[in-house]
């Protein structure tokens, strides 16, 4: 009998094999998916045990830094807010001493900062030389004027000869005093000092001149000690917090800090309803109209960046575009839950994270005053503002009923007290706030601290903004980074419909500009850990509540972390040689700067000499 075998068409096998990679693809999507949303409830697990505890509260220990200031100088107070803020975040003691009350005294200071302008209220200049002499650390967080303390002190600063006080602008970073930035030069008037000025002793290391070549920032060794110099005027703004981190860090031996180590992107308004509207300068390119380009061009596009540098996007939700602030906020015609279910399943799968923005793009205040800055509606009660966020919060799990928000970003960075308490009458699960860090001109921004509140919200603030990278975001991105080790920054995505926010850029400069801000972050900072908001905020409390204890010598620095709730950076400035390590690890990130990860609560760095 004759034996049969059945051929299939060659076509068969493509498709059979076609139908085999599509099911894999799926398999492995919907795994990753399902994966994030377990990671979504085991961050919300975390957040209900918060509920149950104090507030974080950060423990200082050792010889404290001792912060000498004048309470009847603005500019000397702002100063000495500024960088006992510094100071207080890198958990070191601080005493703080108004010299129009008390006299001065240098015992028992680990370091001082001199934050007075009138040198006289020092006392006798020669006990400031003695300090340093005998082994002190002493930072002139601002240049003194002109005074018969100053003439005999000044040689002891590394001064050869003084002249008058002249405005200088720009900066030119001669070392890492902000970490990845050694080279740095800004030439631009948000970089204003009035300076003195100076020839400085030969033995004198300069950090940091004006862009014109005087300068700027320098040290000085004195006998056992040391002195750092800051010859201008901007540390009373909190933009240039990094500047007093670095220059302290610079100045101690081998000293050590805590940091948050994060990488943060949000996208306001998104996912929001965008319509179908036709854009003369989008369609004049892409032949599409709103809806599309954002789908088949923006949204790839930020995609593709977050894959080839390794982000993770904060996206905030908007339901309804529409100014109502008065209830019922039911069913706006404009919302688009279609949008969020696709935009928003993609966001997850990425590994993003989503957060609220807000029922409507209307801050949450009741002030006339403060609405009419950005032409929004006044709501009128804090009951009414509840209400909307309710509606936010149900429009979301209609879509998501198994995920969890827990991030908030005030529309235009506004929030008002009222509006901050009805967030959390209509949210329960609330946990993070994330507005700005940087005060602005207006002074109607919700500013905020790296801290956690007494209700216990967190408050990280974001940091830039923006597609481009110009001089004021880079200086303040790397500003934050020195002193916290954080970076947070945000876009919106229709910035390209906007010729003044696009400076008239379309959109494929823009994601130019984007790209090349985030290829020199990851090539400057490579260290730094890309989180979502939640995942950030976690670090960030588990880091503020737990105590830590630091212990060192020449030879090694000690230290302990209690309770360790999953691992702790450091930043540590040592020109000395790493020894042996016990509970953490050390990775080198720039000139005598080093990146120390705690794994164990009891932590040991052996130091020897370079």
């Amino acid at each position: 009998m004759k034996e049969y075998t059945m051929k299939l068409n060659p076509r068969i096998y493509l498709i059979l094999t076609g139908i085999l990679l599509l099911s894999t693809v799926i398999f492995l999507t919907h795994t990753h998916y399902f994966q994030q949303f377990n990671h979504n409830r085991e961050l919300k697990g975390q957040f209900e045990a918060w509920k149950s505890e104090s507030p974080a509260k950060a423990n200082v220990s050792g010889s404290p830094f001792c912060l000498i200031y004048d309470k009847d100088d603005s500019f000397s107070v702002s100063v000495q807010e500024q960088t006992g803020r510094v100071l207080t975040d890198m958990r070191k003691a601080v005493t703080e001493t108004d010299l129009r009350s008390n006299p001065l005294n240098l015992t028992g200071c680990s370091a001082a900062v001199i934050a007075i302008q009138d040198l006289t209220l020092a006392g006798d200049p020669d006990n400031l030389a003695d300090y340093i002499e005998q082994g002190g650390h002493l930072f002139f967080a601002s240049m003194p004027e002109s005074s018969d303390a100053f003439l005999r002190l000044y040689r002891k600063l590394g001064i050869i000869n003084a002249g008058d006080f002249i405005d200088e602008t720009g900066i030119h970073l001669t070392d890492e005093v902000l970490l990845g930035e050694k080279g740095l030069e800004i030439n631009d008037s948000f970089m204003t000092n009035t300076v003195l000025q100076v020839e400085l002793d030969s033995s004198a290391k300069v950090h940091a001149t004006t862009s014109s070549g005087m300068p700027l920032l320098w040290s000085y060794n004195l006998g056992k000690g040391s002195v750092m110099v800051f010859n201008g005027t901007m540390l009373q703004e909190k933009i240039n917090r990094g500047v007093i981190a670095g220059a302290v860090s610079i100045m101690m031996p081998d000293f050590i800090y805590p940091v948050f180590n994060s990488k943060l992107v949000y996208i306001d308004d998104w996912p929001a309803p965008i319509g179908n509207s036709v854009d003369p300068d989008i369609y004049k390119i892409y032949k599409l109209n709103r809806q599309e380009f954002f789908k088949q061009i923006w949204w790839p596009d930020m995609l593709k960046a977050a894959k080839r540098f390794g982000l993770k996007y904060t996206a905030v939700m908007i339901e309804s575009y529409q100014d109502k602030v008065q209830p019922p906020f039911d069913s706006p015609i404009d919302a688009d839950p279609e949008g969020l279910i696709s935009y928003g399943r993609e966001i997850i799968k990425s590994g993003g994270e989503i957060g609220l923005h807000g029922y409507n793009h209307q801050s949450l205040t009741t002030d006339p005053k403060t609405s009419a800055v950005y032409d929004y509606v006044p709501w009128e009660s804090t009951s009414d503002m509840a209400l909307s966020v309710e509606e936010a919060i149900n429009f979301f799990k209609r879509s998501f009923p198994n995920y969890s928000m827990f991030s908030y970003v005030p529309p235009s960075n506004v929030l008002s007290p009222e509006g901050r308490e009805a967030l959390k009458q209509g949210w329960e699960q609330l946990a993070v706030i994330s507005s700005v860090f940087a005060e602005d001109a207006t002074g109607v921004s919700y500013v905020q601290e790296f801290e956690q509140s007494a209700d216990k919200i967190l408050e990280m603030p974001r940091v830039t903004s923006g597609y481009d990278y110009d001089d004021f975001e880079r200086w303040t991105a790397a500003s934050v980074l020195t002193a916290y080790g954080f970076f947070s920054h945000f876009v919106h995505p229709d910035d390209v419909l906007d010729s003044k926010r696009s400076s008239g850029k379309n959109w494929e400069q823009l994601y130019q500009d984007y790209t090349e801000k985030m290829s020199q972050l990851q090539e400057d900072y490579p260290w730094l850990k890309a989180k979502t908001s939640t995942e950030a905020a976690i670090d960030m409390k588990n880091l503020l509540s737990s105590n830590l204890e630091l212990q060192q010598t020449s030879q090694e620095i000690k230290g302990r972390v209690f309770p360790l709730q999953d691992e702790v950076s450091f930043i540590l400035r040592t020109q000395k040689q790493i020894g042996q390590l016990s509970g953490c690890t050390v990775k080198k990130i720039g000139d005598g700067v080093l990146l120390i990860t705690v794994t164990r609560s009891d932590f040991t760095i052996h130091l020897s000499e370079a």
